[in-house]
């Protein structure tokens, strides 16, 4: 059994003007509490409890503010121009009347309870769970978002992993967002076409807000791009995640940490937002599949990126790559990105070492004494090689 941390968000539906002022009023005191905090000394600090605190936040509330400004987060902050009110799990409870649920939590006006509404029915099962027991309870924290209010509450819950049959690889990049594929048979495609127009778009528009000197208008633009960035993340992973469960199978990845330092680029595709690796968002698509799959019971396996581009899917000899073309000397002709995809999918750890003068295959057994983690990957290829002998 896996456990499985994720975050629900629920909104307050049709708040009354006392309801939200109320919400208001904590959102400010918890602020103030919190910029009070910051200038006391980190070792004063730490040793604060809620009864040494002056404010009008409930202690549960108070504890929180405590220790937020203790974490991490919090050594590093000099200020908070506004910090959400939130409480452990201990402090606020899931109540359920006929088919309306509500949620309970201390305020500066004692415990309130208020009705929640569910977006999606996918969040039921959840929310029974925590009723029932089977769901475990984290934080809740009352965040406000274009003028509604809603509180995100984390749950945990464990999650049977699955027998798997196979794996599929997942090739990220920009022409394409994603390509999808099992070692072989068909593969699945996420163009990046329109993302790369709409970066160009979002670019356009960002450097006009910058010479009108508009920058509340460009701060709520780049907010804006990031929400879109992130719900096309959101149905690109989603839809990877269903292509995996229909063919049972865990989802392969290259590990591409620190790419933006080791992969070059010209300073024209640095410029252009559609073509600059610095607007890749390949770390949120990673994370998104990462947790999805886990809900599914799946696994999402992270393999070197090295020479997945470079070898023949077919043969595993070293080939050449031409923007969406792949060419081996054997003849294999290959879409680049499908290519790299079924490498990735038949990775198991091994590889062996290269001669890249030579027109030579590039995979070995997996009993190869030459084994090197992070060249070259194996492709269990029974045919002669020439490597090693």
């Amino acid at each position: 059994m896996r456990r499985v941390t994720r975050t629900i968000k629920l909104k307050f539906p049709q708040l009354n003007k006392t309801k939200s002022e109320l919400f208001e009023e904590i959102t400010v005191e918890a602020t103030d509490l919190a910029n009070w905090l910051l200038t006391i000394p980190l070792p004063e600090r730490r040793k604060l409890t809620t009864s040494k605190v002056q404010t009008r936040l409930m202690s549960a509330l108070s504890n929180q503010v405590i220790r937020h400004t203790t974490s991490d987060a919090g050594k590093k902050a000099k200020s908070f121009k506004r910090l959400p009110p939130e409480v452990n799990n201990q402090n606020w409870a899931l109540h359920k009347v006929g088919t309306t649920y509500s949620v309970s939590f201390p305020t500066i006006k004692g415990t309130k309870r208020v009705p929640v509404e569910v977006a999606s029915k996918h969040w039921q099962p959840v929310l029974e769970g925590i009723l029932n027991g089977a769901v475990e309870r984290g934080s809740a924290k009352i965040i406000k978002h274009r003028n509604k209010w809603y509180v995100y509450v984390s749950v945990t819950e464990e999650v049977p992993e699955v027998a798997t049959t196979t794996r599929i690889g997942c090739d990220r990049g920009q022409n394409n967002l994603a390509v999808v594929a099992s070692k072989s048979g068909f593969g699945k495609f996420f163009s990046g076409k329109q993302v790369m127009h709409r970066r160009r778009y979002f670019q356009k528009r960002r450097k006009q807000l910058q010479e009108a000197k508009k920058f509340r208008a460009l701060k709520k633009w780049d907010k804006k791009e990031r929400r879109w960035m992130d719900a096309v993340d959101h149905t690109a992973s989603r839809r990877i995640v269903r292509f995996a469960e229909y063919k049972n199978a865990d989802v392969v990845v290259e590990d591409l940490e620190g790419c933006r330092k080791t992969m070059k680029q010209s300073k024209k595709q640095r410029a252009d937002s559609a073509q600059s690796r610095h607007s890749w968002s390949f770390y949120s698509l990673e994370m998104k599949l990462d947790y999805k799959l886990a809900i599914s019971g799946l696994k999402l396996i992270k393999r070197p990126a090295p020479y997945t581009s470079k070898s023949c899917s077919t043969c595993g000899t070293l080939g050449i790559r031409d923007r969406h073309h792949f060419n081996c000397p054997h003849g294999h002709y290959h879409n680049a990105d499908l290519n790299a995809a079924r490498n990735i999918a038949q990775w198991d750890g091994f590889a062996c070492s290269l001669d890249l003068k030579k027109d030579m295959a590039a995979m070995v057994m997996s009993d190869s004494e030459n084994g090197l983690l992070g060249a070259a990957p194996n492709w269990m290829k029974t045919q002669s090689t020439g490597i090693g002998d």
